[in-house]
């Protein structure tokens, strides 16, 4: 029998079949697990790519945008132009002026109306 063979063994007889309690085996989903997406609509589809790790939080409709929320961007389509705040810490401040108007600063002197 190899090295390799019996201290495996050996590990598995001395922890049972999960082996060690250590933080090597927890994987990233298990701490993060993903939210479940809150959609306005059913017939909404989220407007980009998702990136690795990324998870859509908030998927809805505004009079003339569709408006995505994950746990890494802000992203706002309109019908010819897109409004994408990528990292979600970029945001500074966020005011509501009107009814109808969002007043969205960034740290990176970004101001998005």
């Amino acid at each position: 029998m190899s090295l390799t063979a019996r201290v495996s063994c050996s590990m598995l007889s001395c922890f049972g079949e999960e082996g060690p309690p250590s933080l090597e085996y927890i994987q990233a989903k298990d701490l993060f697990p993903p939210k479940e997406l809150v959609k306005e609509e059913e017939n909404l589809q989220v407007p980009f790519t998702v990136l690795q790790g990324e998870g859509v939080e908030f998927l809805g409709r505004a009079a003339d945008a569709l408006i995505a929320i994950s746990n890494y961007r802000l992203h706002i389509k309109f019908k010819d132009s897109v409004i994408n705040v990528s990292p979600l810490r970029m945001i500074d401040s966020v005011e509501s002026r009107d009814m109808f108007q969002l007043h969205i600063s960034c740290k990176d002197s970004k101001v998005v109306r």
